[in-house]
């Protein structure tokens, strides 16, 4: 007896269309799927979201210190 091509077809199928289903909705922004205006945009929010990140962490190591320097009563 000698096996169809369907039997070794179909189950791949159903592989494409179950991984399709679970596959993530948001793919992450990458460099090689972007025009150069975009790369562009990306870079300027990755920078501009680092700076204020480390506005956030300056700010918060201040308070700290400022928080130890005072005495408590």
């Amino acid at each position: 007896m000698q096996i169809k091509p369907f039997f070794v077809i179909f189950p791949v199928l159903i592989g494409v269309i179950i991984y399709a289903y679970y596959a993530p909705k948001d793919k992450p922004e990458r460099a090689t799927t972007l025009t150069p205006k975009q790369y562009i945009e990306l870079v300027e929010k990755n920078k501009r979201e680092k700076r204020e990140q480390s506005a956030k962490e300056t700010q918060q190591a201040e308070k700290e210190s400022s928080d130890k320097a005072a005495p408590e009563k």
